[in-house]
């Protein structure tokens, strides 16, 4: 019973912000939340690329895999998908103040 009535109080509480969302700005959220999570994975395979890169060049200069020689590009590919992941978080925070939403974060275990 405890459960239920905990998962009962939670949808509440996350329908009550919601609601005082208009639906162009429900759907501009969604959109904000979209492309932090889509610029999020496009900075991580970039960096993982350049991590990947780099080693595979330390480990033999004579690798010709795809990566391993493409570290200037990968560091600037890197550099971009980080700016604009920064902007569209930055867009986002700045949404969510605006209209008083709380952001759910993961929190570290302990």
């Amino acid at each position: 019973m405890k459960p239920l009535l905990i998962i009962f109080l939670l949808s509440v509480s996350l329908n009550a912000q919601l609601d005082s969302l208009s639906k162009l700005e429900f759907e501009q959220k969604i959109k904000l939340d979209t492309k932090v999570k889509l610029s999020k994975s496009y900075f991580n395979v970039s960096a993982l690329v350049l991590v990947g890169g780099a080693v595979l060049r330390n480990i033999n200069d004579d690798i010709l895999i795809f990566g391993s020689n493409g570290n200037i590009a990968a560091s600037g590919t890197t550099a971009y998908y980080l700016a604009k992941h920064l902007l569209y978080v930055r867009k986002r925070n700045r949404f969510y103040k605006k209209h008083n939403l709380t952001l759910r974060r993961l929190k570290e275990k302990k």
